[in-house]
Formats: C-alpha cells, structure tokens, sequence
C-alpha cells in the first residue's frame, strides 16, 4: 500500500491517530467498522482512577501542612491539584466522546474525498492544512518541552539523595524520601530506595500519560477536525464563486444551487458534532482554567519571595500549559465562527442577480443560513472564542486580587 500523499486526509491525521492508539483508542477512519469497545478505554479509564488517587493524596498533604499557615506551599499544592484534575476530567471525557470524535473523523474524510478544491485553489487549501498540521506538532513539541523541564526541577533531589546514599553509613543508613516529582504525601512510609525509585517512576508515568497524551491527543485532534471543516467551507466559497461568477449558462445552476444548499447543510451538521464531541473537554478547561491561573499566581509570588526559584519553574510550566491550552482551544473556536460568517458575504458578492429569478429562494436560504454563524460552545453555556480567552484571564486576575485583599 502506497503512504498518504498530501492530497490524501490521512497524511493530516496520522500524527493524531498514533496519539489516540498510544492511549488506546484506535480509531478506524472506516465507517463499517466496529465501534470501540471497554477494553480499548480501559487503560484512560486506569489513569484516570490513578489520578484520583495521587489528588486525595494531595489533599492529605493539604491537610498536614494547613495548620503551618504554609499558604506559598498550599497554593503550590493547589496549582498541581488542579490541573492533575484538569487531566483527569480531559481523560476521562475523551474515553467518553471518542466515538462521537471517529464519527467526525469519518464524516470529515467523506467530504475531503467528494469535494476535492480545483487545482487553482489548490495550494491556498493544502497550505492551510499544513500549516495546522504543522502547528501540532509544535505543540507537541512545546509540551513535551515543558513536561521535560519540570522532570529538570527534579534534578537536584536526585544529586541529594545520592550523596546522602553516598554517605549512608555515616547517616545510620537513613534517606530523606519527601522530595518527589509530584506534591503530595501517601498514607505510608517509604522504606527503602528502590520502594521510592519505584513510586517516582510511576509518578513520572502518570505526568508523562496524562500531560503528553491527554492533553495533546484531545487538543490536537481539535484544531485538525476544526481547520479541515473550515476548508470544507472554503472549499464550497470557491465552488459556489466559480458557478455564479462564470458566464456559463444557468441550465444546471438550480441542481448545483441545491447540492450547495446540501453541502451547507451538511457541514453545519458536522460542526454541531465536533461541539457535541469536544464540549465536555471544553467546559471543564474553561471552569478550571481561571481558577488555575489564580492558584498559580500566588505560587509564583510566594515562590519568588523564598528565593525557591525551581520551585517558580515548576509553577510556571503548569501557568504556562494551562494558558497554551485555553490559547489553542478558543483560537481554533473562532477559526471556525469566521468561516461560517464569511460564507453569507460570499454569497451576497456574487452575480447571483444576473441568474435565473427562480433560484432566489435557495441563495437567500444559504445567506440567512450564514447570517447567524456557527459558535462552538461549552455545553452551551457560553461561545469559545477570543472573547472568552479575555474573560478568563481577567477573572483569573479578579480572583487574586480577592486573595491578596484577604490574605
């Protein structure tokens, strides 16, 4: 079997069929195939189980240091907390919604092979598919970068515990276990080296899964399904601009005219799909985000005051993840808004007056159809666009005034 061309949908999505297949899900781009069963959900399911755990233990570490009045480490806590929860809801909602994500992916695929664009427009839509394919990886690449530097934090502990082994006769033989990858306390104690290697490796498992997977396979996945429905509607701008705009005869504009209207149709049907497939991912990163940042606000002031400065990278990385992923999501949101406007003004441009009066009634459908744009929501409670990007970081900045007013 020849490799995907870039003519070919599969060549964009490899990239994110590979990351569903890492975390189990392997998709079929086929639409006789069966659907996904348990077992193909069961290993997000486990993290997601594994990262209840590692948060109830974060909240018996809250509780032991509370009373210290240690806010700085609190907050730090906090800001950890959070997104760890943030993972668990993105886990768990992608196990939740990845047959409705496949029934897109086959959807899209369907139009990406009936409506091919014309070799003249051509280059302007394979350069934008690139471009988004493009950028995935890059936020691949960004992620992976900062899951590295916080595993870097983690350096300086390692040095420690080697020279305290180094000196282990002189200590009696005994290891301060309490530095770890993840801010927490377990409801045991560490007995020896390899029992506290062992319980680092699986922490470092479970930030590498839920951050490098989770997080990228769900993101990624929505950009390319959002841009490559975008194209379609480019797609279907030029088509309907090249029909009206021609000076071909209108015979056969009206069947042309009512295969658009069906096309119309039909992608709106699919962005009503990709919303219903992403919304619960969305709504939990837009009510955890704010609050989030807040948290990791403070973490950083209170980091920077105790001169902990690898203790600020760390809180840092997860501002920096937390504000890259509300960034990408609404970025995308809008793509999708302004190509569903932009289709009323290409019609309403083109020489439609000049056409058969009879086909008045299919153009001014598409026109009012296109007037009120498609808004991706979360849940419906509110749009997701560059707008709500803006109402997030301002309540994110309400919520730490609040704070330092109070503290």
């Amino acid at each position: 079997m020849l490799p995907p061309t870039e003519d070919d949908f599969e060549y964009y999505f490899a990239f994110n069929l590979k990351l569903l297949s890492l975390v189990g899900f392997k998709c079929s781009l086929e639409k006789n195939e069966q659907s996904l069963s348990f077992i193909n959900k069961l290993p997000s399911y486990m993290m997601c189980m594994h990262g209840i755990i590692l948060s109830m233990c974060e909240v018996y570490f809250i509780r032991d240091i509370y009373s210290n009045e240690n806010k700085t480490l609190v907050m730090q806590i906090l800001s950890q907390g959070i997104n760890n929860t943030l993972c668990i809801s993105k886990g768990f909602f992608l196990a939740y919604s990845i047959e409705r994500m496949q029934n897109v992916l086959q959807e899209i695929q369907f139009l990406w092979k009936t409506y091919r664009p014309s070799q003249d427009n051509r280059k302007i839509i394979l350069a934008d598919a690139h471009r988004t394919f493009l950028f995935c990886k890059i936020y691949f690449c960004v992620l992976a970068s900062c899951c590295s530097s916080y595993f870097l934090c983690y350096l300086p502990a390692l040095f420690n515990l080697a020279q305290q082994y180094r000196n282990r006769d002189a200590n009696n033989h005994t290891y301060d276990f309490s530095q770890r990858l993840v801010l927490l306390k377990y409801p045991f104690e560490i007995p020896n080296i390899p029992t506290y290697f062992l319980i680092e490796l699986e922490e470092g498992f479970y930030l590498f899964y839920s951050a490098a997977l989770f997080f990228v396979s769900g993101d990624t996945l929505f950009a390319q399904t959002v841009t490559h429905i975008c194209l379609q509607f480019k797609i279907l701008k030029y088509d309907i601009d090249e029909t009206f705009n021609s000076e071909s005869t209108g015979e056969r504009d009206h069947s042309i005219l009512v295969n658009f209207v069906k096309r119309h149709r039909d992608l709106l049907r699919i962005c009503a799909l990709i919303e219903e497939a992403f919304s619960p991912i969305i709504l939990s990163m837009m009510l955890l985000s704010s609050l989030s940042l807040c948290v990791g606000l403070v973490g950083v002031r209170g980091t920077m005051a105790k001169h902990s400065y690898e203790e600020t990278a760390v809180v840092v990385t997860l501002m920096m993840l937390t504000f890259l992923q509300i960034l990408f999501y609404c970025t995308f949101a809008e793509k999708i808004t302004e190509e569903t406007r932009s289709l009323a003004d290409a019609m309403y441009s083109c020489d439609w007056t000049v056409k058969n009066y009879k086909l008045g009634l299919y153009i001014q459908l598409i026109i009012l159809r296109a007037q009120k744009p498609f808004q991706c929501t979360a849940c419906g409670f509110f749009p997701i666009g560059h707008s709500q990007l803006m109402t997030i970081i301002n309540t994110a900045f309400s919520y730490y005034m609040m704070l330092q007013t109070t503290s």
